[in-house]
């Protein structure tokens, strides 16, 4: 049973993965305070960031203790596609934007509500899993905010460029910004 301090659940819909294992995927309705992120940024097309972004989170692995959070949590922000190219962020979150690490750039991302489902699986089920979510909040009429960041949140489940991607046990939070 769902206690009264539970997020709202919008969608529970049943679906395969490639490999032919049915999972659950759930969204529910989160609103987020305002994250301090320090951040590696990488801007192109779309077409590039499969070779790209491996390169970005080795980086950050790297370097990930001149920040000194330590809580293993990660953030891939991303903003809406605009004339082609795509403005991708792999960050961690920090309290203070004005200490730093040279080559890190702050992200504030302002307070906002989420729409949050967890892709599970090979990440080559990855936009599968963003187009289910996609319907599930049209469906819901919900309307997306495309000019706020879309948040992916990576912890113990999944480390890109660590975990193998073809896993099924990969799991990692995808949290899309919502109107209102």
């Amino acid at each position: 049973m769902r206690s009264s301090s539970s997020p709202p659940i919008i969608a529970d819909k049943i679906f395969n993965t490639p490999n032919g294992i049915a999972l659950l995927m759930t969204i529910s309705i989160i609103m987020l305070p305002e994250l301090k992120l320090a951040a590696l940024q990488f801007a192109g097309p779309f077409s590039v960031l499969g070779t790209e972004m491996p390169k970005v989170w080795q980086r950050l692995l790297s370097r990930e203790e001149e920040v000194g959070t330590g809580t293993g949590v990660r953030y891939g922000a991303s903003m809406a596609e605009h004339d082609g190219i795509m403005l991708e962020n792999i960050a961690v979150q920090l309290a203070d934007l004005n200490a730093l690490p040279k080559g890190f750039v702050g992200l504030r991302i302002p307070p906002c509500r989420y729409a949050l489902t967890t892709h599970t699986g090979p990440m080559s089920g990855v936009q599968d899993t963003y187009l289910r979510a996609f319907d599930a909040i049209a469906d819901a009429s919900l309307i997306i905010d495309h000019s706020a960041w879309r948040l992916e949140r990576y912890d113990n489940r999944f480390t890109p460029t660590v975990d193998a991607a073809d896993s099924e046990q990969n799991a990692y939070d995808i949290l899309i910004p919502l109107q209102g």
